[in-house]
């Protein structure tokens, strides 16, 4: 029995020598073995498996390796869980180029109808300078032509009784009157200018005496006919705008007229005092009530100014 207790204590202490000595050591050195390599990039664990799956029994234990087919797929799988990631981006990207695209596309057309627009305008005015230009060719007559019209008018106005020729003729410019006096005879000159007012008559008898040319004085006519149309024309428009203006502040609400027409009134008073004088009685004491409430020395001096 104490041979039996020292055996086993013998073979105990065998074990523990073994793991000690021997095992333990190798564990460390194959787990530090398995590290260095892992690092250096040996796949320690795919060669690991390949050997214990060779071994009998233990093949049904360990899993078997994974294959590089594998490995493939799963990154093949990564990297289109990460393509899908990016597709919603670079769609998203190419949505926006797109419709820059069209935005340019559409600025582009609008320039291309633009410009045609342009160019039928011009087009279409250098048609009407050339109808204005033929027209122009038309109605311009000849020299002799418009010698032989001032003829004719001479023979008129001498055919009519004197008492009737000078009161017409004497609304006609100063050249104008000479140049049909001009074309008449002596006799028949006389008796119109016994009938036009004696300061037009000494006017155009001292302009006959001094005449040196029919030609000039044909055109000094022309040019104060188109002078006198000129300002008369501009009269006309002056008029015609100053009415709009005051029809259209009549229309504006009457807090509006006044403002504007206080702003007016700091740079050109004669031009608010017209717009005023052009509006009906109705339009303008609203737009006069508005200023009051707006500046009353404004509107007492634009009253007092308008009954003037």
């Amino acid at each position: 029995m104490a041979n039996a207790n020292t055996e086993k204590s013998s073979s105990y202490g065998a074990m523990e020598r073994f793991l000690i000595w021997f095992l333990i050591p190798f564990v460390f050195t194959a787990v530090l073995l398995g590290v260095l390599m892992s690092i250096l990039g040996y796949d320690v664990m795919n060669n690991a498996l390949r050997v214990a799956n060779k071994i009998p029994i233990v093949n049904s234990i360990v899993p078997d390796m994974k294959t590089s087919a594998e490995d493939g797929s799963q990154n093949q799988q990564q990297m289109q869980e990460q393509g899908g990631a990016a597709v919603p981006a670079e769609g998203e990207i190419a949505a926006n180029q797109a419709a820059q695209l069209e935005q340019r596309e559409q600025e582009l057309q609008r320039a291309e109808a633009a410009l045609q627009e342009r160019d039928q305008t011009i087009k279409d005015l250098q048609l009407k300078n050339s109808s204005l230009e033929e027209q122009i060719k038309s109605k311009t007559v000849s020299e002799e032509e418009y010698s032989g019209q001032i003829q004719q008018l001479a023979g008129m106005y001498a055919k009519m009784s004197p008492t009737k020729a000078a009161p017409i003729m004497e609304n006609l410019t100063k050249n104008e009157l000479v140049l049909v006096l001009g074309m008449m005879k002596t006799d028949e000159r006389v008796k119109i200018l016994e009938r036009m007012d004696p300061v037009k008559a000494a006017e155009a008898s001292i302009m006959i005496k001094d005449q040196t040319s029919v030609r000039d004085t044909q055109i000094a006519a022309l040019q104060e006919r188109l002078n006198q149309s000129t300002a008369s024309q501009t009269e006309v428009n002056d008029n015609l705008s100053r009415d709009d203006l005051g029809s259209t502040f009549a229309n504006m609400t009457p807090k509006s007229a006044a403002t504007v027409l206080l702003e007016m009134q700091k740079s050109d008073p004669d031009k608010v005092l017209s717009i005023l004088k052009s509006m009906d009685s109705v339009g303008r004491s609203r737009v006069l009530s508005a200023l009051s409430e707006q500046s009353k020395e404004t509107a007492a001096l634009l009253s007092a100014r308008l009954v003037q």
